[in-house]
């Protein structure tokens, strides 16, 4: 029978295999439709697959760790801290993406009064294509102490076969005010973009129920014409995209909040937050966008075709 750690870690590995086939197809599906470069969704969703796919692995690797019972060793080994790094940098880029590509839509579909927002939508494409460069720098950055963890020196019962591991918190260096930095990193990786992405989305939301209607009459006026259904699909899609984020978002902040500030709670429902946060936004990643639709049909009706092919020769080959 499989233990408790030995589920969790099976379903660990289902959501990265998942997640990672999900956002690899996103990735190879937009890099190959802009060989050289090209849009700044294609850039986003870029960003938005690669980030996914580096905080599913490294979220395998740290259950993996702890399965292993690195938290029970004398010292922290570095490659713990590395993975930590990686996993926060990741998450952020992909969190900070999503917001970017609200923003991106929501600028694109929604007219703005304020000449502030008018000049954004001119340079929407170079603001952006900063902002995002300009955020995994700061990721770097913020995330630096990681390196430093440790574990606090102290006299350990010598360990003999059999006996339970006893797992040992990380600490950060003494220069560290441990509640200020938590305070920092939470609201640079969940507050701020959360509030780009609550706003984005709620404007999304009321320009979706004054429009719907008017957009099937055109729709039913012009005949033939998808142009309303693709584009409120989009917007639809995007909306749910910023709602899956906020969930995960929530469970985040839960998490590090109250392991900050209380006695902390089990790790095991932040990196299934996080895996499932890789699966779905690569799957509604697929379905909002036009290209990766496309793409995904055209990949299903050749897998189709193949199969329908080798059973009529099989059939031919029974009949001779």
């Amino acid at each position: 029978m499989l233990g408790s750690a030995e589920v969790k870690l099976c379903a660990t590995f289902v959501l990265l295999v998942l997640g990672a086939l999900a956002n690899v197809f996103n990735l190879a599906a937009t890099l190959a439709q802009q060989p050289g470069g090209g849009g700044t969704v294609a850039v986003v969703i870029c960003f938005i697959s690669l980030g996914s796919v580096l905080l599913q692995i490294s979220t395998f690797v740290l259950v993996a760790s702890v399965w292993v019972g690195v938290l029970c060793w004398p010292d922290l080994p570095f490659f713990f801290c590395l993975v930590l790094f990686v996993w926060l940098s990741s998450s952020s880029v992909s969190f900070w993406s999503v917001a970017g590509l609200s923003v991106l839509y929501c600028v694109k579909v929604v007219s703005f009064s304020s000449v502030v927002f008018r000049a954004l939508q001119r340079n929407s494409s170079v603001v952006l294509n900063v902002a995002l460069t300009v955020t995994l720098l700061i990721s770097c950055v913020v995330f630096a102490p990681f390196f430093y963890l440790h574990f606090q020196k102290e006299t350990l019962p010598n360990s003999t076969e059999g006996t339970s591991c006893v797992i040992r918190k990380p600490l950060f260096p003494a220069w560290v005010d441990v509640h200020v930095y938590v305070v920092v990193f939470i609201s640079y990786l969940v507050l701020v973009p959360l509030a780009i992405m609550l706003l984005t989305s709620l404007r999304l939301v009321v320009f979706l129920c004054r429009h719907t209607s008017s957009m099937q009459k055109k729709k039913q006026q012009h005949g033939g014409s998808n142009a309303a259904e693709s584009y409120l699909l989009v917007c639809r899609l995007t909306v749910a995209l910023v709602w899956v984020y906020f969930t995960t978002l929530l469970h985040i902040s839960l998490y590090y909040f109250h392991a900050i500030f209380a006695s902390g709670l089990s790790a095991d429902m932040l990196f299934l937050s996080l895996s499932f946060y890789c699966v779905a936004s690569a799957m509604l990643l697929t379905c909002s966008n036009k290209n990766l639709r496309e793409k995904l049909s055209l990949l299903l009706c050749k897998r189709k075709t193949k199969a329908r092919s080798v059973k009529d020769k099989e059939e031919v080959t029974a009949t001779i």
